[in-house]
Formats: C-alpha cells, structure tokens, sequence
C-alpha cells in the first residue's frame, strides 16, 4: 500500500512512539488517582508530555489540558469560552469541528456569526478586520486548511485580534508538525492540536493549550483526583478541564511523538515541500485541476465531470494507492471552489513519502485519465 492520507492519520510512527505507548501499558496505574509509585510515574508521563507540548509551540504563559482529539478540543475553546450575545469571526476554510459548535450556538440564538471567504479561501488579515465587529469576542481560525492547504498569516492575525482586543482560537489539527506554530510570538489565545497526524502520535489523544487569562467553562465534569471531598469542579485547569481517568498510552505517545517531531522538523519541512512542489506541478500537466497550495502538505484535484470518489476508487483498488475523496469535513471551502458536488481527490504527504512512490502516483492518475474521459 503506498498510503497518501496523512491528512487524516499519519501512517509512520516512530518507534519511540510504539515504545512510550507499550511502556504506559506496562506499567499502567491511574495518573493522579494514588501515591504509590506506578501512579507518580504515571503522573511524571503526564507532566512531562505537557513540557513537551509548551515547549514545541513555544507557550510559557499557557495552560495545557488532554482531550481524546483535536475535536474536543476546539469545542471546549468555543463551548467553554464564547457568551451569549457575543460576535464570532471564522472562515470558509474550517473543519466541520469548528463550524458545528458555532453554527449550532448560532441556530439557538446564543451568537452572531461572520464568516469571511476571501478571495477563494485565501484569508487576509484585512478580510478578518472587516468582519470584526463591537461585540466580537472570538476569532476562530485554521492554522493551514485540510483542502487547500493555504495557510492564514497567522501573524498579522494575531497582532489585529490583539489590538481590537478579540480572543484568537486556531485550529492547529493540520498544521502542527509540518509548519511552526509560535503561540506566544503570534498571540494565539487558544490553540487546539490533534495527536495523530503531523506529530506522529496515537489516534484518540489531543491537546488544548490556552492563556491564563482566559477562564473556561468545562465540558465534562467528574473526579479528577483533587479536591474530592466537594461537589463542585476544581476551578483551576489541568484538572477543571480534565474530568475522568486520562489516557496514559495516549498522552505518553504524544509527548515521544513531539520529541521526535521536534528534532527532525526541518528535515521533514523540506522533504515534504520538495515532494508537494513536484506532484503539484506534475498533477496539473496530466489535465487535472489543482485548487491546493504548491509546498503545502496538501495536494487536491480534481477531474472535470468525474467524480472524486471514483478516482479515490480506482486508485486504492488498481493501484495500492490510498487517498480520500470527498468533501473532508470541510464543507464551506469546497462551496467557495464550486467542488461541492463532485468532490476533489486529496493527496497527504507524511514524512516517509517517496519520490518513487509520487511517480507511480502520477502513472496511475494519467492512466486513469485516459479511461474516464474517453
């Protein structure tokens, strides 16, 4: 199988991921829940992987809680933050995790909501500006879109969102492990990653970092091994935000799957370019139309009048190829294109991709052409 969906999981785990995951288990005890010393190991896994999340999107100032996915994470940022009567900024570009919660707090009359499309998706800081309004309170953004690949400046976002005094929430799912996410030199107030893809953890683990400035409402309630003597929530994170028996397999392979992130990320960055550069132009010369951003790890195309899920099809069942067709939970963008109908076939580069397994991509596309627009 040559696997390009690293959008939706990357594939390669390194091995010390494997191994921090088999450790955990091994020596698996309650984080938090005893004083013996398999729970004070459990709870060093813990404290440690949150080290290694503050340090690797540059975060002194945050606080850093574990959720089960990126998901959760983006519904604790808007759920336990965003007020009734509030004003929410977001984007064509967003994943289905940020739309929902926002359109159903719009639907029930709780926020009014804007949502900027830009010039087909690609999002200035002037298209933010000219959204923001009195009562805004929240911006909430991706950090590099899962259909395009485009990536926001985050930067000049930032310093706006500082200056109009609006929080900025991002959506860190696609760009974490394959563009640098520097929380306190953008001003990012709440930032939500995913532990499965770009940073080459386990699927089920994810992470909410945010400013300690802000106070969010939790989501969940339940023991937390503190305080257990009341009835009401710790009101200070981790543990407010952190209801319920944590997952230490999961946690400990997000830290190992960050450390090792960490220390070949240029090496992957450029890897992943050079490769996305290539397919990219090549794609485009076979007939295909390319909507993705060249250099990103996120190639999307399309055949005119085929459908992307036969292409996805043929692809996995002829040629060993996986990638995903569709509309990838991303349904604003594909609008924005005019790709709601049919769909675009996404490539995902990870970091173990080769030349020779793009080539033999190519191949397949160019022969699949020749049957489907006979």
């Amino acid at each position: 199988m040559i696997y390009f969906d690293n959008a939706a999981t990357s594939r390669y785990k390194p091995k010390v991921v494997k191994n921090a995951i088999s450790d955990a288990i091994r020596h698996s005890a309650n984080p938090g829940r005893g004083s013996h010393d398999e729970a004070i190991r459990g709870a060093m896994t813990v404290g440690r992987t949150r080290d290694d999340v503050m340090r690797f999107i540059k975060a002194k100032r945050a606080n850093v809680v574990f959720t089960k996915n990126c998901t959760e994470a983006l519904n604790i940022g808007i759920l336990g933050t965003v007020r009734p009567g509030d004003h929410v900024v977001t984007t064509v570009l967003e994943h289905n995790s940020v739309l929902r919660p926002l359109y159903m707090l719009k639907k029930e009359g709780l926020i009014t909501l804007s949502v900027v499309e830009g010039d087909k998706g690609r999002i200035t800081a002037n298209d933010i500006a000219a959204a923001i309004e009195e009562k805004t309170y929240l911006v909430a953004i991706t950090a590099m879109s899962n259909v395009t690949g485009y990536a926001p400046p985050l930067g000049e976002i930032g310093e706006l969102c500082a200056e109009k005094g609006v929080k900025l929430l991002v959506d860190g799912a696609q760009a974490l492990g394959h563009l640098p996410l520097c929380v306190d030199k953008i001003g990012i107030d709440m930032l939500c990653g995913a532990a499965h893809k770009g940073l080459h953890g386990a699927m089920g683990g994810g992470f909410f970092a945010f400013s300690k400035r802000i106070f969010v409402n939790p989501l969940l309630y339940g023991g937390t091994g503190t305080e257990s003597a009341s009835l009401i929530q710790p009101k200070d994170p981790p543990e407010s935000l952190e209801a319920g028996t944590l997952n230490l397999p999961g946690i400990a392979a997000l830290g190992a799957g960050v450390r090792w992130t960490e220390a070949n990320f240029e090496k992957i960055r450029k890897k992943e370019a050079e490769l996305s550069t290539f397919l990219h132009e090549e794609v485009a010369k076979t007939g295909y139309r390319v909507y993705s951003v060249a250099g990103s790890p996120i190639l999307s195309f399309a055949l005119p009048s085929a459908d992307s899920q036969t292409i996805a099809d043929v692809l996995n069942q002829e040629y060993g190829i996986a990638v995903r067709a569709g509309l990838h939970c991303a349904p604003l963008i594909h609008k924005t294109l005019g790709t709601d109908r049919e769909g675009l076939v996404r490539v995902s580069i990870g970091c173990k991709n080769t030349l020779k397994e793009a080539k033999r991509l190519l191949f397949a596309l160019k022969e699949i052409k020749k049957r489907l627009t006979k």
